[in-house]
């Protein structure tokens, strides 16, 4: 009898367990097929990056320290995290002057005997650890065209400066701490000084230098080098390559992709101290003869 009751039990478990796996194999393959649906849908990334004014993505980035020389544009003037804007004209250059070509000739040291550099923290590395010991500078961290004449350098404004004596080169060098402001209002200023400087200084050979690139990685929403480049055209415009003449010295430091190299700097702004040397060795390459005018007939013959 027990045996009959085990081999009853055992046909009617294997019955139910035909009529049943089907169903349940059933339920599993769905279960299956939604887990895997679910992980192939990849959770949505989190964007930290920062549209930069050439429509590269870059991470977005600090402002650069003001103690390095190179400050934010005024909060005023910009809303922080917003691109500002490069204008773009059909077919203006972003290095060239409009003027006429010239040669540029090599020169010693001595040739800056005679000569003035205004400029910001760079100019004072040039200062500080260049080879032009013989040249006089009116430089300081942070100066911008905009503001030249509220400050003062060794205890003189730029007015006492460009009347104190006279000089046979003066070189300029700013506009990277207004890279971000309006360009028209700093190509104004630029303009400004210039006109001083051919005011009181009637004999001298302007040089108007472009601002230095940064590095790639130091690049921001108020400083890229696209801005740079923009700023640096409306500062060659200036030249007229007769007694204001433009000079680039970017090529020389710039990587592959035209941003400043990054062995070449530890803070992505500045040169290292040894460039500085090799700036100075550029600039005796890059010089015009003097004299090439008087104040009474213009250019000598």
């Amino acid at each position: 009898m027990n045996k009959l009751k085990q081999c009853t039990y055992t046909i009617l478990l294997m019955a139910t367990c035909f009529v049943a796996s089907p169903f349940m194999i059933g339920k599993i393959w769905k279960s299956s097929s939604e887990a895997k649906k679910e992980v192939a849908v990849p959770p949505p990334a989190v964007n930290v990056q920062t549209t930069t004014l050439n429509g590269a993505q870059t991470p977005d980035t600090s402002a650069t320290d003001p103690s390095n020389g190179v400050q934010d544009p005024s909060v005023s003037e910009q809303t922080p995290g917003d691109s500002i804007t490069v204008p773009t004209e059909s077919g203006q250059s972003a290095t060239t002057p409009a003027a006429e070509s010239f040669t540029f000739v090599q020169a010693d040291p001595s040739y800056f005997s005679d000569a003035l550099f205004i400029g910001d923290s760079r100019t004072v590395g040039i200062s500080e650890y260049g080879t032009l010991n013989n040249a006089d500078f009116f430089c300081s961290v942070g100066l911008a065209a905009g503001k030249i004449n509220e400050e003062t350098v060794d205890g003189m404004t730029f007015d006492d400066k460009i009347k104190a004596k006279q000089y046979g080169k003066v070189y300029v060098m700013l506009g990277i701490n207004e890279v971000g402001n309006d360009f028209e209002y700093t190509y104004t200023a630029y303009r400004a000084i210039v006109e001083k400087i051919k005011a009181n200084q009637p004999n001298a050979i302007i040089y108007v230098q472009a601002n230095l690139h940064v590095s790639a990685s130091a690049q921001t929403n108020y400083i890229t080098n696209e801005a740079i480049n923009y700023l640096n055209s409306r500062i060659a415009s200036l030249a007229d390559n007769k007694k204001v003449f433009y000079i680039d010295i970017n090529p020389v430091y710039d990587d592959e992709s035209g941003n400043l190299t990054e062995s070449y700097t530890s803070d992505g702004v500045h040169p290292l101290a040894a460039y500085y040397k090799q700036w100075c060795e550029w600039l005796c390459m890059n010089t015009v003869p003097t004299p090439i005018f008087t104040p009474q007939d213009g250019m000598v013959p």
